[in-house]
């Protein structure tokens, strides 16, 4: 071996080593010490390659794991909701039952109802209300989103749907409602009222609200007022005898002055002494005139006011005739004028001007014969609020005129007094009765009033107290309607509540419960609220009925026991639901038809179901006479559209391995229970039924949401697993075997110290040279 200084090339062989050695030793420090076996892409470039594959699929299966928990935390959130919601159901079912029992009184029922009230805005409120961040879960939303272009339609969600727009056609065929009647109202004891009789005039018939405080007429007569057509001239007044008892008849005339009067009513006259008139005598050659002092009395019965004035002794005066062929008769008459001393009131003379003859026209007149005349003041001034009606001129009907009677802006009333002479006993009676006006302008010229008088046991009027009829009366002799009457109505998922007074008419009470049926429970509206209860004045039944169809149609009552036995309701015709043919189409093509008697459309689409207002294509008219007509009115279509809005859950690590889960809507409305009703015994039988199909829905989507929930589980269990063995693969690839990299480093260790031993030797072989050179 050559011995060289310049170049050292044993050194520089030591140093190559032991570089080699300290990049190894290096190497195995930082494995060491990470623990890794690639650390840098140098270390294994197709492993790390592989190992960083491997790491995102294990980083996006622990998270898709997680994300299936999350999954399981929001149906057991809207599972939490569903059975709290079922409970409430059960409940629900409970006081159904209780309801169905006979035990129970009407008002019973009403507390009964009240609590399925609350129960079921619960259940709303809990469909509303439960979410998971922020995400509404049974009220639909978490399902899917619609929308449609009226809203007759609604849709009902089941689970996923298929979305989409869709256009949905709705042909109807008209269906029946609810008819219900009472009982039969008719007048209690000691009560006489006037019903408006059918041949008179509608103008009057708008006019009178009651004709009641009848007293001197018997049940069964009938009473006719006639309107005078005044034109506020002055003329002669009118009078008629209206009968007379006794021997004798008399005749009317003027003094020779037109009389007149300063009130209507009638003068009832009596005679005190015994005459013998021989009026037909021709044999008189001279007229002689004779006088019988005291010879009569009279009195005066106003028929404005019912004053009755008192006695005013009369004398009777004899002209014999000229015995000229009976042109000038004897004659016996009794003259009055303002010196009589009749008064209409105590105070105002009766005779304003001029005077009246009362002449008789037969012999023999006796004691105690008695004459009734009738007088009438026609000097009124005719008008719109000045209305002045009279009594026909006839024996039945004597004549009486009034005037102010009906005013235009409000409700008025007047008292009648009517004067009834019986020819056959001589007795006279000033009977009357009350006319209660509505407001109205005018009264058609020329039309009667004539209204038939009711008592007890006769049909009651529209125009009776409910406190006079004998059905709200106990048989303890209690009315009622001594209180006020309180009667809830339920309808259409509504409920309201009308106040009775003893005062009410069966016409108020008839516009108290159209109001209530039109404008509370939006069961009908204007144009037939007339026709929604109807009071038949022949029947004496009011029909109740609502301008729905179907069951929506069903209207039930609560009150005080003897108010809803009093009315005793009974159905005479059951509501049945309208028949709708339905067809789908989505972009032209045919999705699929059905015929539905229930109006919801169910199968056709997937995941949802369509409700249909119950009056779709179905219009109603009436009559004013109570009677309602259906008629259907052709096809109906309407655009839907649905979008789908389940949740996905992603519980793979890639990119497509997700599963959509999905609550159906869960509320009054999908459950069917917006109008359970436990009011009635019907009603609550019904009620069972209903509430066991919603029971049953319930469990169905508790059970799906169930079977979602253990499907989620069996997916975090085989996330867990796949990502325990990529891990394991993943391992093998990027960790350190510690025993071997330590056997690899314990050897660097020594080729180190090697290594820089031999580098030492290395740089000690030039000192060599120096001894030869004799150093």
């Amino acid at each position: 071996m050559a011995l060289r200084i310049y170049n050292n090339i044993s050194s520089l062989n030591a140093q190559r080593y032991l570089g080699i050695t300290n990049s190894q030793m290096s190497k195995s420090l930082e494995r060491l010490s990470s623990g890794l076996r690639i650390n840098h892409a140098a270390d294994d470039a197709s492993g790390l390659a592989i190992s960083e594959k491997l790491r995102g699929q294990i980083s996006g299966l622990k998270r898709a794991s997680m994300n299936a928990q999350d999954g399981i935390s929001m149906l057991q959130t809207a599972e939490g909701g569903l059975q709290e919601i079922q409970s409430i159901v059960q409940r629900m079912r409970e006081l159904a039952v209780q309801a169905a029992n006979g035990t129970y009184t009407a008002n019973d029922r009403a507390e009964l109802q009240k609590e399925v009230d609350q129960l079921k805005s619960e259940i709303n409120r809990i469909s509303a209300s439960t979410e998971f961040n922020t995400k509404k879960l049974l009220n639909g939303d978490a399902s899917a989103l619609w929308s449609a272009s009226s809203n007759k339609l609604e849709a009902i969600i089941k689970g996923k749907v298929a979305e989409g727009e869709y256009s949905v056609s709705v042909t109807s065929s008209a269906g029946k409602n609810y008819i219900y009647k009472t009982d039969i109202m008719t007048i209690g004891e000691t009560n006489s009222y006037g019903e408006v009789d059918s041949s008179s005039g509608a103008s009057w018939k708008n006019a009178v609200k009651s004709i009641d405080n009848i007293e001197g007429f018997d049940s069964g007569s009938s009473v006719t007022l006639a309107k005078v057509d005044t034109d506020g001239t002055t003329s002669d007044d009118a009078a008629a005898v209206l009968g007379y008892t006794g021997g004798a008849n008399v005749s009317l005339a003027n003094n020779g002055t037109a009389y007149d009067v300063s009130a209507s009513g009638y003068l009832e006259v009596e005679f005190l002494a015994a005459t013998s008139a021989n009026e037909n005598d021709t044999s008189t050659s001279s007229s002689t005139q004779t006088r019988i002092a005291n010879a009569a009395r009279v009195r005066f019965y106003n028929a404005e006011t019912g004053y009755v004035s008192d006695w005013v002794n009369v004398d009777l005066d004899y002209i014999s005739g000229d015995g000229s062929n009976d042109t000038n008769p004897d004659t016996e008459f009794i003259e009055l004028n303002s010196s009589s001393g009749l008064t209409t009131d105590g105070s105002t003379n009766l005779f304003s001007a001029g005077g009246l003859r009362i002449i008789t026209t037969n012999d023999n007149i006796g004691v105690g014969d008695k004459a009734v005349i009738s007088l009438s003041d026609y000097d009124k001034t005719d008008s719109a609020t000045d209305i002045t009606v009279k009594y026909t001129t006839s024996a039945n009907h004597p004549e009486v005129t009034y005037a102010n009677a009906i005013s235009s802006t409000s409700e008025s009333s007047t008292n009648v007094y009517v004067g009834n002479f019986d020819t056959s006993t001589g007795t006279f009676s000033l009977n009357s009765f009350r006319i209660n006006f509505n407001p109205v302008s005018s009264i058609t010229n020329g039309e009667n009033l004539i209204f038939n008088v009711l008592g007890e046991g006769d049909v009651a009027t529209s125009t009776t107290k409910l406190k006079d009829v004998q059905r709200f009366v106990n048989d303890d002799g209690r009315n009622i309607f001594d209180n006020t009457q309180s009667l809830t109505i339920f309808g259409n998922g509504k409920q309201t509540t009308i106040y009775l007074e003893g005062d009410d008419t069966l016409a108020d009470f008839e516009s108290k419960l159209e109001d209530a049926l039109v404008n509370d429970l939006e069961m009908g509206d204007s144009s037939i609220k007339n026709d929604l209860v109807y009071y038949d004045t022949t029947a004496g039944t009011f029909k109740i009925q609502s301008g729905l169809i179907g069951e929506d149609s069903k209207i039930s009552f609560i009150g005080d026991q003897k108010l809803i036995d009093g009315l005793s309701l009974t159905t005479v015709q059951k509501g049945e639901n309208s028949s709708l043919t339905v067809s789908v189409t989505k972009n032209g093509a045919t999705v699929g038809s059905d015929t539905v008697n229930d109006y919801t459309l169910r199968g056709v689409i997937s995941g949802v179901e369509l409700s249909f207002d119950k009056n779709l294509g179905v219009s109603v008219s009436g009559d004013s006479s109570g009677n309602l007509t259906f008629t259907a009115s052709g096809t109906t279509t309407i655009e839907l559209h649905l979008v789908d809005n389940s949740t996905a859950l992603q519980i793979g690590a890639n990119e497509g391995q997700d599963i959509n889960v999905s609550v159906a809507q869960i509320d009054t409305k999908s459950l069917d229970l917006d109008n359970v009703l436990v009011v009635d015994q019907e009603s609550a039988q019904k009620a069972i039924t209903k509430i066991d199909r919603a029971l049953e829905f319930i469990s169905g989507a508790r059970s799906t949401i169930g079977a979602q929930v253990n499907r989620l589980e069996h997916a975090i269990t085989n996330l867990d697993t796949a990502r325990e063995n990529l891990t394991a693969s993943e391992s093998r690839i990027r960790d350190l075997d510690i025993a071997e990299e330590m056997a690899n480093f314990t050897r660097y260790q020594i080729l180190q110290q090697s290594s820089t031993a031999m580098l030492a030797q290395a740089n000690q072989l030039p000192q060599l040279a120096l001894q030869l050179l004799g150093r």
